[in-house]
């Protein structure tokens, strides 16, 4: 049986506390702010997940009916793309959805080849229902954010989505 020199110390915590010690303070907030980025849009999502699986409707169907609201008629391949999803899984998805007869596929007039997505009358309840569902979670997770600093948010936000999308310098 070996015995640790300090007992009342992990070897988690050393760890822990000799790389706090090699950070500098900008690069701690740094990480505290895109920790806390992540960890929100987990919140988010498992919220969402869980306000909409009453209406038995998966996370990545109103992510693709999110999608679709934005780009409607956008190709198959567009559409998976966007979501980052291969286009088997995506192909998967959309039949899915087609079944529910939320959407239809249609071949585009240039190219046979490529199907467009579009949605159908039959999926607009479902917005409705995801935006009133929506409202409640903006009421919850807003909660005493004022309009300013929400604006503010926003803006900082969509900084950091432009820069990250842009290509790697270097």
């Amino acid at each position: 049986m070996s015995k640790r020199k300090n007992p009342g110390v992990s070897a988690t915590g050393t760890a822990i506390r000799a790389l706090q010690a090699r950070q500098d303070s900008a690069f701690r907030e740094h990480s505290d702010l895109l920790y806390l980025m992540h960890e929100l849009s987990r919140l988010i999502s498992t919220a969402v997940d869980k306000s909409m699986a009453q209406h038995r409707l998966t996370h990545a169907q109103w992510w693709a009916l999110m999608h679709l609201l934005q780009h409607e008629g956008v190709s198959q391949s567009e559409l998976a793309a966007m979501m980052q999803m291969g286009r088997a899984s995506t192909g998967k998805l959309l039949e899915r959805l087609e079944a529910k007869r939320w959407i239809e596929r249609r071949s585009d007039a240039d190219d046979s080849r490529v199907r467009r997505v579009y949605l159908r009358n039959e999926v607009v309840p479902v917005f409705a229902m995801m935006a009133a569902e929506g409202k409640e979670l903006f009421r919850a997770f807003l909660k005493d954010i004022s309009l300013t600093e929400e604006s503010r948010l926003i803006a900082g936000l969509r900084k950091i989505k432009a820069n990250a999308e842009r290509p790697s310098e270097g």
